[in-house]
């Protein structure tokens, strides 16, 4: 297997960013924090802003093998920092605006169900409607 050459790896990334990434995004992290009088753990959220590409209107077909579909409300797609099964996702704006709220009357937070790996273009996951 030929390794691809770094700085044509960046350029494809930045080129992919730039052009099919107009939407903004958070992944939710929780992590646990310490532990109450009952031991019970308690947690703490990161929330770590990307630019993504999302979708309401994913292909089952070819989430198929990876998820259950009837559970799938939505795919995004985002270079960054690989995503846990069970991790939030929270849709900040789309198409560039300003913000989310402008373009919906409330937000919405997903939960990833599943992530396929696209090497240099990053990753895709398929995501679950949370109520919150």
């Amino acid at each position: 297997m030929v390794l691809p050459n770094s700085k044509l790896v960046a350029q494809l990334q930045a080129r992919v960013k730039g052009g099919f990434f107009v939407d903004t995004a958070a992944l939710l992290v929780q992590a646990i924090d310490s532990y109450d009088e009952y031991g019970q753990p308690t947690y703490s959220q990161t929330e770590d802003d990307f630019k993504c590409n999302f979708t309401e209107k994913p292909s089952r077909e070819t989430w198929a093998g990876f998820a259950d579909i009837e559970d799938m409300s939505a795919e995004v797609r985002f270079v960054g920092t690989k995503p846990s099964k069970g991790d939030r996702f929270k849709l900040k704006s789309m198409f560039n605006r300003s913000n989310y709220e402008e373009q919906r009357f409330t937000s919405q937070e997903y939960e990833i169900i599943a992530i396929r790996d696209r090497d240099i273009f990053g990753y895709v996951c398929a995501l679950k409607e949370v109520q919150v």
